[in-house]
């Protein structure tokens, strides 16, 4: 893993690494609709908005810059991706597993790779008044079932944003939980990658105030967090981990 936590984040990099996706007009410049980059630690990241799709029939809007944050911090911590590279008529958030193969890519590479943790970007408007929400698909009495035996990843991320929000000149800084996202429908990549892999799940909605370049400083301290996050999750024994919470 590379050691680049003291570094500033780059937004321009950023912005340039986001092009592949806001590339015709969202509908990105894949000859795929998904990719798959390998990586050196235990956490993964998805963007499976990160260019425009449709639900039930209707055109949604990229999740702007989720694509572009995702490859980013592959680059500063050397975590594996997967993202959406180009349009097609599926989302793979909502529909079926069997629909763009996204979920079931996924799952398959989980099984064959020794990944612990996946981050699943998404977007959220301007007007949600939280900075950050989590998901962890509650279910039955259990709230934070997509973590899985690993009930500290929600608690490790929002303390991370938190302090990095802290200093931001912005009304919104809270770190909400199974508010508005939660996650839960069966056919969500979190809901769905931690039933079927022994792989802890949870899903970040980032404010889009976060995610632009008008808003720069905003923009670093939440991919110095994201970065923070995965370079302390990836020094973690989670075997070790797992035994302590059974």
């Amino acid at each position: 893993m590379r050691n680049l936590e003291n570094r500033e984040v780059d937004c321009k990099r950023i912005e340039e690494l986001e092009k592949v996706f806001s590339a015709n007009h969202y509908n990105g410049s894949g000859n795929t609709a998904f990719r798959i980059e390998e990586g050196s630690v235990p956490v993964m990241l998805s963007a499976p908005h990160a260019v425009n799709h449709f639900r039930d029939g209707k055109l949604k809007a990229a999740d702007c810059y989720t694509g572009g944050i995702a490859r980013y911090l592959r680059e500063r911590t050397g975590c594996p991706i997967i993202y959406s590279a180009s349009f097609t008529e599926t989302d793979p958030n909502y529909d079926s597993p069997e629909a763009g193969g996204y979920k079931e890519s996924l799952k398959a590479y989980l099984k064959t790779h020794p990944v612990y943790l996946l981050m699943d970007l998404h977007g959220a408007a301007r007007e949600r008044e939280f900075a950050v929400e989590m998901g962890t698909a509650p279910r039955k009495r259990k709230e934070d079932a997509s973590l899985l035996q690993y009930p500290f990843v929600d608690d490790v991320i929002k303390a991370v944003l938190e302090k990095k929000f802290l200093s931001l000149n912005t009304e919104k800084k809270n770190i909400s939980k199974n508010v508005f996202f939660a996650a839960k429908n069966q056919n969500t990549i979190v809901n769905y990658i931690s039933t079927y892999t022994n792989t802890a799940c949870i899903q970040l909605e980032m404010n889009r105030e976060y995610r632009e370049m008008e808003h720069s400083l905003a923009m670093q301290s939440l991919v110095e967090g994201l970065r923070d996050c995965i370079s302390y999750f990836s020094t973690l024994d989670w075997d070790k981990l797992r035994r302590t919470f059974e």
